[in-house]
Formats: C-alpha cells, structure tokens, sequence
C-alpha cells in the first residue's frame, strides 16, 4: 500500500514538473513580447534586424526544446511497469546537429561583422555635430563647442572643483564651450559624434532607445556615433556599476528640430 501510494506521488511529480516547464515557457515568451525593445530612435535599423532573426532562432529552439522536456518528461514519469533501456551515441546525429548548428551560426556571425562594421566603423563625411561626453561619479557633463566650432585642450591634471571638465584656461578655443550638466541636446536627422571620457572609474554611455552603448574608460577616450531620427525625450543611463550611487547616474537626452536645436544652442552661448 505505502509502495502504491509513493508511485502515486512520483507520477504526480512527474506531471507536475511536464505541467510547470510548460507553464514557465509561455510566462517568458509572454513576457518578452509584452516587454520587448523600446522603440527605435535612430537609424541603426541593421542592429534590430539582425537582433530580431537571432531572436526568432533561438527562441524557436527554446520553446521546441522546452516541449519537448515537457512531454519527455509526461511520457516517461514513473510507472510501475516501466523498464529501463539504454542505447550508445549516434554518431550521425551528433554529426547531424553539429553541422546543422554550423549552417545556422556561421551565417550570423558574418552578419554580425557586417553590423559591427556599420556601427563601429569611421563616421559618415560631411557635416557633423560634435559634442564630448564627461563621466564621473555620479553625473554627465556635456560639453559643446562654441561659436569657433572648436573645443578648448583638457587635461586630467586640471581636474579641480572650478575647472570641473580640466579645460585649458589659457585656450581661446575653449572660451565659448557650453558645458551641460546632465542634459543633453541633438538636432533631429542630424549624424552627431560622442566624444567620451571618465574622470574617475569606468562608466557606459547607454541609449536604449537609439541602440548606443558605449563603456567609458579612465585615461581613454572613447567615441560613438550615431543620428536620431524621433523628436522626443530620452533617459541616458549609465550601463556600468560605478559606484554606490549608481542609481543616480543618469541624465536626458532632448532631441529636437534643426531650428529648436539652433535656438537653443544660441541661448546657451549668450548665456
């Protein structure tokens, strides 16, 4: 009787389990539908394409695997009459799956080079707005050049609570800099170049919504590009944990029109 009913438990157990794996497949897959990227603001279109063909294969093998282990393991729960078996390695199938992961993968790489060239490669000829980003515990400053287009020298050994960004006081240049803490604005269709930089320990650059996301390094300076396309608001994060007040680590990007821009941009240096 004791036998019988532990049997009984097992192949509820088993049930269970097949019933659970199931559940927990359709949760994710829900989820992630639900709450998938934010909306594209820029023009890396080839990054959510290719991210989207990644994701429509492995999430079909994720959730084929998934049916599988569950009715695996439904079919072959405890039963008193079941008997074991046992059977060696098929080498063809693992030549099969190996190969088939091949076909599957290698394809992918070299569109993942292709992309990576897009995005990381030189910036476009022609006009482009330059801006240099400053990353230090825990804020952003953004800095822009003035009316002479050019920014003034820095250095790390400037560094003081009155020269917050380390610019060369004895450079013309950078007299007409604008200097933005925490906020951060952009003409809209417009390709603009990220000049980045830490003072301290190592931050990331993150816009989701524009697919940039670049780390920050002490003692380097690091450049991404890119251009928004989407008039709007945008949060910057910082994607690195830099310290105990990460959490605070974030500004704003306003991407505006060209003639919202360049008024903006007037106010700022009449200031």
């Amino acid at each position: 009787m004791a036998e019988n009913t532990e049997a009984n438990r097992d192949a509820k157990q088993g049930m269970a389990l097949a019933l659970a794996i199931w559940g927990i497949t359709i949760v994710s897959v829900a989820y992630f539908f639900k709450y998938g990227l934010p909306e594209l603001a820029s023009t890396r279109t080839s990054q959510d394409t290719l991210y989207y063909i990644i994701l429509a294969l492995t999430g079909f093998f994720y959730i084929a695997v998934q049916v599988f282990l569950g009715l695996y393991v439904w079919k072959y729960r405890h039963r008193d009459d079941a008997e074991g078996s046992y059977w060696h390695d098929s080498h063809k199938l693992e030549m099969a799956w190996t190969i088939g992961t091949a076909v599957i993968l290698i394809p992918v790489v070299f569109a993942g080079l292709v992309v990576w060239q897009d995005v990381k490669a030189a910036p476009p000829e022609g006009d482009m707005l330059t801006i240099e980003a400053v990353a230090a515990q825990f804020q952003w400053d953004f800095r822009y050049p003035g009316g002479d287009g050019e920014f003034g020298e820095w250095s790390p050994e400037l560094y003081s609570l009155e020269n917050y960004l380390g610019v060369e006081p004895d450079d013309a240049n950078g007299a007409d800099d604008i200097h933005m803490i925490n906020l951060l604005v952009l003409p809209v269709d417009q390709p603009v170049r990220i000049l980045l930089r830490s003072k301290d320990v190592q931050h990331a650059f993150f816009l989701p919504n524009h697919r940039v996301k670049q780390d920050v390094m002490p003692g380097i300076q690091t450049m991404v590009w890119f251009t928004p396309t989407i008039v709007g608001e945008y949060e910057i994060a910082c994607a690195e944990l830099c310290g105990l007040g990460h959490y605070r680590m974030r500004a704003f990007l306003s991407v505006r029109s060209e003639a919202d821009f360049q008024t903006w941009l007037t106010e700022q240096a009449n200031q």
